[in-house]
């Protein structure tokens, strides 16, 4: 068996280590980017979330992941990396809101507070499909609060 050494022995290893990293990253999906806007919403008394973020997984790419920033209305907009929004298709959805603890003497009025199990892609029931039609004005419903 040959083997390669020198300058060709690097170019083939540059070669197969690109290989290696488009396999694994990919060459970016082939669905397209939907630009996604909503608010989060309490079903106990229909009052909007004040704080946190959200945060969507694509289901069939779970490394593509969306976060935006909950305002105090309520409203988010999600951006993936330097895309505004992200790809089509079903997402899980967790709603962050670390809270402080109100045991070191800081308190805030941030309203209500989503249960534990929205912040969590294992455990949320959240789950949005991601279409052309669907990305404008989502509303994320939380059934459950913290404890």
């Amino acid at each position: 068996m040959r083997s390669i050494s020198g300058p060709s022995a690097v170019r083939l290893s540059g070669l197969f280590v690109t290989l290696i990293l488009l396999a694994v990253v990919g060459c970016g999906s082939d669905r397209p980017y939907y630009r996604v806007n909503g608010k989060v919403q309490f079903n106990k008394d229909d009052s909007f979330a004040r704080f946190g973020s959200v945060e969507f997984r694509s289901e069939s790419e779970p490394i593509v992941t969306a976060r935006g920033n909950i305002q105090k209305d309520g409203s988010f907009t999600l951006k993936s990396g330097r895309y505004s929004g992200t790809v089509g298709g079903w997402h899980t959805v967790v709603v962050l809101q670390p809270v402080a603890n109100p045991h070191r003497g800081i308190i805030h009025d941030h309203g209500l507070e989503a249960a534990k199990k929205y912040g969590d892609h294992r455990t949320t029931d959240l789950r949005v499909e991601v279409t052309e039609e669907s990305a404008s004005d989502l509303l994320l419903l939380i059934d459950e609060l913290a404890k």
